[in-house]
């Protein structure tokens, strides 16, 4: 449900000798077989030996470069090459930060820098003895508030050419398709049955930050929910469509500026477009919303009676200055921390969504930079000295908080009741939550939800529990999110199971 600042840039890009300077949308280089799109909103300028990513009104960019040799000599020379020529080996070789990655195009290896009030993010990999690297600099609020939602656009975009050969036996059943939401263009994958038609459909909507139609996050690239549903389903005689989210994959518009309610705009354009499909039967398109994206399944759903059922895979139901509170709560626990640093904590989250939802921000800086300080006081004494000057990282990670509360989307939902909506919709819901979900309590979230439906007079609501999945429906441990990028790919059998067998006993034939 929350949408996290976690820095996790990825992706790369080829050195291409004797490229003139001009825009293009797509980096491409048939040496090394790939190609990285233009994030939406940014400039995409191939130089002489990298392509640069700009975008105006922020002051950073991102570039991409790649050379023969070794991950260590090409990360070096593109820091020196691209941010500064004058960093040495003393500081190069020092990262605060280097640890692997693992994406669909292989193992990365991602380096964090700190230099005065400045991230450098270096990511790089070698393969068959050329290494790629992608590489910024940016400060923490220019981070949260552009240069990751761009890095990690191009991530999910960095496709190798070659890599065709690993899509599975069911890609045949999948069809890209398009279609306007307002005067934005969407792009998507509509699923079907290998059956003949008209079938029972459901619209996959992903949960927060930017996202594509896999549903991949890029700090869990291994990660891609929406597509496995999607092959699970049409196993089973049901279609889907899922699409890339506004300015994210092929889909334009801007990601940025977009809220809530204009996702759910993009939403109900989907549901236009799955009426008009000859392949589907009209009466019987459903909606299946993960996390934020069940909030967005309900909006959809009060207010078109087209909507034939709703599944609500982690979604809150009630408004979001109660579910991050408890979050906090939960998280915090599922840490290792003591009851009494836990009901600080809790305490501290109350007090700052109170002042950030009246505009006190000079109180909220102050809030987190004091929670800030006592997280780097239980570090350890050489981790906290290498973070540097304490007060000075406390108000750069405040100021970094403050600029997420102000975005566009933080601003919709701080101040959005989910149960309004859900009282509207009398049409058949099913919700599942995860028994350890951390992030949206099913204990806090389910008895909202079964209230709003009675006051709906809704008499089909089926509500089932995974005992042991997290807010990702993976098979988890303790639901911490530290814990997301340890587990298994793939989606936990029960869930599938439940939602599988739903929508067959109500919608199949």
């Amino acid at each position: 449900m929350n949408r996290t600042a976690a820095l996790v840039l990825a992706t790369a890009g080829i050195l291409v000798a004797g490229v003139g300077a001009e825009a293009a949308d797509v980096y491409e280089d048939p040496r090394a077989g790939f190609t990285v799109p233009s994030p939406a909103g940014w400039q995409l300028t191939q130089e002489h030996g990298y392509a640069r990513f700009s975008r105006e009104g922020v002051d950073a960019e991102v570039f991409v470069v790649a050379a023969p040799g070794s991950a260590e000599q090409v990360n070096a020379a593109a820091i020196q090459l691209l941010i500064d020529s004058e960093l040495g080996a003393e500081f190069i070789d020092r990262p605060l930060q280097a640890s692997p990655i693992q994406l669909a195009s292989g193992t990365w290896t991602q380096r964090i820098y700190q230099r005065d009030d400045k991230l450098i993010a270096s990511i790089s990999m070698e393969r068959d003895g050329m290494t790629s690297v992608v590489v910024t600099e940016a400060t923490q609020a220019e981070f949260i508030g552009a240069v990751n939602a761009a890095v990690n656009a191009i991530l999910m975009g960095f496709e190798f050419r070659e890599g065709d050969q690993a899509q599975d036996d069911t890609l045949h059943l999948r069809h890209d398709v398009t279609f306007d939401s307002g005067s934005i263009p969407l792009a998507g994958t509509l699923t079907l049955p290998e059956a003949d038609g008209p079938h029972p459909a459901v619209i996959l909507i992903s949960g927060s930050g930017a996202q594509d139609r896999d549903g991949r996050n890029p700090a869990l690239p291994r990660y891609r929910p929406m597509r496995w549903i999607a092959d699970n389903l049409a196993a089973h005689g049901i279609a889907t469509l899922r699409f890339d989210e506004r300015g994210i994959g092929e889909s334009q518009g801007d990601h940025l500026t977009a809220t809530t309610a204009d996702l759910a705009d993009d939403n109900e354009a989907a549901l236009r477009y799955l009426l008009a499909r000859p392949e589907i039967d009209p009466e019987r398109i459903g909606l299946l919303g993960h996390s934020e994206g069940g909030v967005i399944a309900a909006m959809v759903a009060a207010r078109n009676p087209d909507v034939a059922f709703v599944i609500n895979m982690a979604g809150s139901a009630v408004p979001y200055s109660e579910v991050v509170v408890r979050q906090v709560e939960l998280i915090a626990k599922a840490s290792g921390l003591a009851a009494d640093e836990v009901a600080v904590m809790r305490e501290r989250q109350i007090q700052a969504m109170e002042h950030a939802e009246a505009g006190e921000w000079e109180k909220v800086r102050e809030i987190v930079k004091q929670g800030t300080l006592e997280q780097i006081a239980r570090l350890p004494e050489a981790q906290a000295a290498a973070l540097g000057d304490p007060n000075e990282l406390a108000g750069r990670q405040a100021d970094a908080e403050i600029a997420g509360m102000k975005t566009p989307w933080m601003q919709f939902f701080m101040s959005y009741d989910p149960r309004p909506d859900w009282q509207r919709i009398t049409v058949p819901v099913l919700a599942v939550f995860g028994g350890l979900d951390t992030q949206v309590d099913a204990a806090q979230n389910r008895p909202a939800l079964e209230a709003a439906l009675r006051r709906a007079g809704n008499r089909d609501v089926t509500v089932r529990i995974v005992e042991d999945a997290n807010h990702l429906f993976q098979k988890a441990c303790t639901g911490s999110p530290e814990e997301y990028a340890v587990l298994g790919p793939g989606l936990h059998d029960e869930f599938l199971e439940i939602v599988t067998g739903w929508i067959s006993e109500r919608f199949g034939r």
